[in-house]
Parts: structure tokens; sequence; C-alpha cells
């Protein structure tokens, strides 16, 4: 699945799965109300199977609670649609975990780049969350390479996020610290995409 940002519709041409969102990184207050119109005039094309990236970011220079607008009205995109919602979360998580509460549980959520703590991801997989890992995998002092190996299959996703991995070799990381087949790890990833997305 590739994400898209919402002046970038003309990817939405490409033979592919999307998610479309507005980025907590991109949140201005002068245009993040144009750029929230152009998600939803995209969010309804039917490749387009998740709302996001969006979320919260404490590490950023933009304001908190103007990404709490953004996020607060691309929840009520997912929640509309009832599509998947992909999350970007930077030392956000105890926020998270509050409105993940109040949310409709039954719409799945992805955290991307996931790299928290084990007590954090277990807490989300309950809320029917999905975590995403990607290169972190490679760095064996990471909170995602330490916690991956006790996370349930069930409710893992990988990604490439333009980090200098391919997927393959993401794939092939993730089945080596599961001492497991990367095949049979492909078709437990497909089997979560299938129940994830219900495309």
């Amino acid at each position: 699945m590739l994400n898209v940002f919402p002046d970038e519709q003309e990817k939405l041409d490409l033979p592919a799965y999307f998610s479309v969102g507005l980025h907590p990184w991109y949140v201005h207050e002068s245009t993040w109300e144009e750029q929230l119109e152009k998600v939803r005039a995209s969010v309804s094309d039917k490749m387009v199977i998740a709302v996001g990236e969006t979320g919260l970011d404490k590490k950023v220079a933009i304001d908190y609670a103007l990404q709490w607008k953004a996020f607060s009205a691309q929840l009520d995109i997912s929640a509309g649609l009832k599509k998947p919602l992909i999350v970007h979360c930077v030392r956000s998580y105890s926020e998270m975990l509050a409105i993940r509460k109040k949310s409709d549980l039954s719409i799945p959520w992805i955290f991307h780049w996931f790299n928290a703590d084990e007590q954090i991801a277990r807490e989300l997989i309950r809320k029917n969350c999905y975590l995403s890992f990607g290169h972190m995998l490679f760095n064996e002092q990471s909170k995602a390479y330490r916690i991956f190996q006790h996370m349930p299959p069930g409710h893992v996703f990988f990604e490439t996020d333009d980090a200098g991995y391919t997927i393959r070799e993401i794939y092939e990381r993730a089945a080596n610290i599961r001492k497991m087949q990367s095949g049979e790890l492909k078709n437990t990833i497909l089997d979560n995409f299938n129940r994830c997305f219900q495309v």
C-alpha cells in the first residue's frame, strides 16, 4: 500500500492500494483545512483503503493543538467511511490510548513505524490496533527490535518508509528474528491485510 499526501492525488491513477492523509509534519494554520478537503475528496476512491498517515508528534515544531485538530478531523473521516487509520505517533502514546478508548474499536488503527515498549504494544493490540515495523528491526538496541519477537503475529505489518531497506529485506530480517520461514510470515501478513482492510 502506498501513502499519498493531499497534493499527490495524481498518484491515485497507479494500479495500487493507497492511504491518503494529512501528516502532522505538514499541518499548517493557513492550509490545513484546504488540505483536509483534498483528503476528503480522495478517500472515497475504492483504491484508497485507509485514512492517513495522520497523528501526533511532539518532536516537531508544529503546534500540538493544531495537530490535534487535523488528527481529530481525519479520525472522523475514518469512522464515517469505516476505513482503517494509519497513525504516526511520536511521544504521544498516552494521548493516543486515551482517544482510542473513546473511538469505534471495530475500525482498526495501524501504528506506523512502531517503536515503543511492550506494555504500550499490548495495550494497543487489545484495542484492535496493528503495529507496523520497518528499519528499526535492524537496530538491536531499539524498542522495536526488542519487542518484535514477542508480538502476536496476527497484529503485525511491515513497511519500508524510504529508510534504505527493501520490503524483501524487512521480511527476511523479521523472519530471522522470529526464527520462521519468510514465506510463512508473508502468509500471516497477507491474512492480517485481508482482515484489517477487508479488500
